[in-house]
């Protein structure tokens, strides 16, 4: 899938979605709870700050979604780490197999690894549905504030477009590194 493509097809999947106004993930999230008929626990953690080492992680179980994120940043931060995870949700994503080495090292010790059925954790953004769920992070805060339409419109607002052309040129630098 192209920019361009990516870019409308986000579009498209932010635009279903009953944006909260003013924009909030935990008023997101329930909405989400509600339409979807399943739990989302938002769970902050002082994860490791290391490079290669995810800021965000959505763990699921048969009854619940978990959203892990690093608590040790700014606010504005936290929300966007846990945007991008709900942009997973929302796109359908599929997590990893969990193993029961790999929940044990989430630190969740009130979370029985037995229950844990996957896990989808952000590292880098190489990965097209690791670049979809950064723009969909990036969309649902603005959605809220009008009706989010595809970049090639002419009557979107200029910081509007100095946005776009912002996250079009931080999308094509990470494609190519692929």
């Amino acid at each position: 899938m192209d920019d361009r493509q990516l870019r409308r097809y986000c579009g498209e999947v932010v635009r279903r979605v009953d944006v909260p106004r003013p924009y909030s993930v935990n008023a997101l999230c329930d909405r989400l709870e509600e339409h979807r008929g399943r739990a989302i626990s938002l769970v902050p953690m002082a994860l490791p700050v290391r490079q290669g080492s995810p800021c965000g992680l959505w763990v699921a179980t048969d009854d619940v979604d978990y959203i892990l994120f690093q608590k040790e940043t700014t606010r504005a931060h936290r929300e966007h780490i846990v945007s991008h995870e709900i942009g997973h949700l929302l796109l359908g994503h599929d997590a990893s197999p969990a193993h029961q080495d790999e929940v044990a090292q989430l630190l969740m010790p009130t979370l029985d690894p037995a229950l844990v059925r996957s896990v989808l954790g952000r590292t880098v953004y190489t990965s097209d549905e690791e670049r979809a769920a950064e723009l969909v992070a990036s969309l649902l805060p603005l959605q809220a504030g009008r009706a989010v339409d595809p970049p090639s419109r002419p009557d979107i607002s200029p910081g509007m477009a100095r946005l776009v052309d912002h996250l079009e040129r931080s999308l094509e630098r990470n494609a190519r590194r692929i």
